[in-house]
């Protein structure tokens, strides 16, 4: 089990596949849903939603020890991970952010808007096929490759994604202060030049303010 253990170098792999994975899935997701493209884009920069790569990190950190338990048992584990995650997520994106992505109050079977049962069910099947499927193959690729290329490689893309993240974080938060009338500090000057209303709203466009 130890050998299954994930370490830190593939914990941004499985961020980075989980975001492009998520990106794709909502992508197509809505295209065949309302047959038209809109951006799905998590972060300002790359087809990446990092809701869906920390939520693979998560299940896969918390839940490799059960890598030899049976499907239900995964199962039921992934559900109730990924419906816990999915609920605190949309919270603290609304109280750190004061903004939101996703609403179910219009659906049956949610709680306080933030999570649907059958999504929540489908976390369940997630944590199948991360455990059973994602993450055994990243590890087959691992193997493959140059420990010293990889290591060089991760830390470059990983440096990436920080930076990334830390911006996109910046740029949200500046936008709900500027919807919401708050006045220009010092700091955000050079997001309120790179990062205006117009190009916020285009590259986010299912993003909500909350009042």
């Amino acid at each position: 089990m130890e050998k299954y253990k994930p370490h830190f170098k593939e914990y941004i792999w499985l961020f980075i596949i989980g975001s492009v994975g998520g990106f794709l899935i909502e992508t197509f997701w809505h295209y065949y849903k309302y047959g038209h493209l809109i951006n799905k884009q998590g972060l300002l920069y790359g087809p990446f939603k990092p809701i869906y790569g920390f939520g693979l990190v998560i299940i896969i950190s918390l839940m490799y020890r059960f890598k030899n338990k049976s499907l239900l048992v995964k199962f039921i584990l992934g559900s109730l991970i990924g419906s816990i995650y999915e609920y605190l997520g949309s919270l603290f994106q609304e109280i750190f952010f004061g903004t939101s992505t996703w609403n179910y109050l219009n659906f049956n079977w949610n709680l306080n808007g933030r999570i649907y049962l059958p999504y929540c069910l489908i976390w369940g099947v997630f944590a199948i096929v991360s455990l059973d499927f994602i993450y055994p193959f990243l590890k087959r690729i691992i193997k493959r490759i140059n420990p010293k290329i990889f290591s060089i490689i991760t830390y470059i893309i990983g440096l990436f994604m920080f930076f990334n993240i830390l911006l996109t974080s910046l740029a949200i938060i500046r936008y709900s202060g500027r919807i919401k009338g708050e006045s220009l500090n010092p700091v955000f000057k050079i997001i309120d030049e790179n990062y205006n209303d117009e190009y916020m709203q285009k590259k986010f466009p299912k993003l909500k303010i909350i009042p």
